[in-house]
């Protein structure tokens, strides 16, 4: 099973039902296919080959949907670009993959003129501006590349998760089955498209199921969301902690609230992209009384790996049970099973895992072995399978359920005079995201204030890559390998 012919079958099977509804405008399964279909006809006429690159750059939209879908039905990889990111990040990831094709909205015109002089041969165009023509049928094998997904890497420069046709079907099928998704269910999708997590759990499993998606532009102004929930009697909501801890403390009106306990449809919430706290699990489920479901992935997993059950036992500061068809391990230094309880390296294996790094056999290496995706997060896992998850081996942290590598923002630092060592750290801030920080040990003499800092990165990195505060210090914690000890400076801030 390919993704154009799930659309397709399910089109089939769910004709005139909403598949998504945007602002004032509503799009059927049977409409939307067939655009999908009018579309790649179109990339095709400009030019588009079997595994050819075509980027996205769009706000949250319809459009985006049928585009992503289209690239695949004309036999192309669909690139999605994060919205956040600068015209040079976006350029090189477009460099990267060897996108000839961008496909972008509004919004970003202004970033366009940048990209096009610094990614030559690039077609950039609008979704409207895709001709409509009808083409014959493209062969698309299960096994092919459907989507780079490009994260982060400890190099500082992201890397290109090769996902086929069948890891994410298949990761759409576990999901389904976990939170036994039916067609009539309808997902309120605010998170932005780019993001895996949001795709997934958002877009295939709905395509999947054949249920309806109800699509907001973001999540601002907060008050769309509550209004959206309860208007379109929303069943299954996916946000990441954040949303959570916002609705858990948000002052509700009081007309609001009763309208919420008396319309209130959602049977499940599910929380991903970042650690969910107990805090706001426990305030959120009793505002609500309705289930707080936390799951776990990563991108190199399509990204859904375990989720807490709906059915049965639910086990706060985990993130449940493996979804099926996906094998959970915990190793030890040596690569060895760990024992029940014993902390060690997550490792994963099923139809789900990528094929690797796109022109990284290295990076590949380094995280694909004998079957098993090496995660770099550290956890353990209880007698009966639950998946408890304590640290990260790798150097990373989470903003609102985006992942910034910290080596990045450390290699332009370093590049500065009066720097002589840095490190960047993330501090949980309480509501389940993290606060970046930069430590700073100045060269003896030097003078460079905390502005001249902020400046060096403004315009090259996205803005929630910048820290938030700045620290000097005199002398960095290391251990006997000269090495900055992290952990250290992390809790200095706890």
């Amino acid at each position: 099973m390919t993704l154009d012919n799930l659309l397709s079958e399910s089109a089939q099977q769910n004709k005139n039902r909403t598949f998504i509804k945007f602002e004032k405008r509503k799009l059927s399964y049977s409409e939307a296919d067939h655009l999908v279909t009018l579309c790649a006809g179109g990339l095709r006429a400009i030019g588009l080959q079997d595994q050819g690159r075509v980027a996205i750059l769009m706000d949250n939209c319809p459009e985006y949907i049928i585009s992503y879908f289209a690239i695949l039905r004309a036999g192309g990889i669909t690139v999605p670009i994060n919205t956040f990111l600068t015209p040079d990040e976006i350029s090189y990831i477009l460099r990267d993959s060897g996108a000839k094709i961008l496909i972008y909205s509004d919004g970003f015109l202004s970033h366009i003129e940048k990209i096009t002089v610094s990614v030559p041969g690039l077609t950039a165009l609008q979704f409207n501006e895709i001709p409509r023509e009808e083409t014959g049928p493209v062969h698309i094998f299960d096994s092919d590349i459907a989507v780079f997904l490009y994260t982060s890497g400890t190099t500082g420069f992201p890397k290109g998760a090769m996902l086929t046709h069948t890891n994410l079907v298949s990761n759409a099928e576990a999901s389904v089955k976990a939170l036994q998704v039916s067609r009539l269910d309808r997902f309120l999708l605010f998170l932005p498209l780019f993001h895996s997590f949001a795709f997934t759990a958002c877009v295939l499993v709905p395509v999947y199921s054949g249920s309806s998606i109800i699509l907001l532009k973001s999540v601002k102004p907060f008050s769309i969301v509550l209004k959206s929930i309860i208007r379109h009697r929303i069943t299954l909501l996916a946000g990441v902690p954040t949303i959570y801890n916002i609705l858990a403390g948000k002052r509700i009106p009081v007309l609001m609230r009763f309208m919420l306990k008396l319309l209130l449809n959602i049977r499940a919430c599910i929380s991903g992209a970042a650690a969910l706290p107990a805090d706001t699990l426990s305030a959120f489920e009793s505002r609500f009384k309705v289930p707080l479901i936390e799951g776990y992935g990563l991108t190199e997993a399509s990204p859904v790996v375990a989720v807490n059950p709906l059915q049965g036992t639910r086990k706060p500061a985990s993130v449940g049970l493996p979804v099926p068809g996906v094998e959970v391990r915990v190793i030890d230094e040596d690569g060895n099973k760990a024992p029940s309880g014993v902390v060690g390296e997550i490792v994963v294996k099923g139809p789900n895992i990528m094929k690797g790094y796109f022109n990284k056999e290295e990076e590949t290496w380094a995280v694909l072995r004998d079957g098993w995706l090496y995660t770099g997060d550290m956890g353990k896992i209880d007698d009966e399978g639950y998946i408890y998850i304590v640290d990260r081996k790798k150097d990373l942290i989470i903003v609102d359920g985006m992942n910034i590598y910290p080596r990045e923002i450390e290699d332009i630092i370093m590049r500065l005079e009066p720097v002589e060592e840095c490190a960047m750290v993330g501090v949980p801030d309480g509501r389940g995201s993290e606060t970046p920080l930069l430590y700073i040990k100045k060269k003896e003499d030097a003078v460079i204030k905390e502005t001249d800092i902020m400046d060096s990165l403004k315009g090259r990195i996205a803005p929630f890559k910048i820290p938030r505060k700045i620290i000097f210090i005199d002398e960095f914690p290391k251990t006997a390998t000269g090495k900055i000890k992290k952990t250290e400076l992390r809790k200095r801030q706890v």
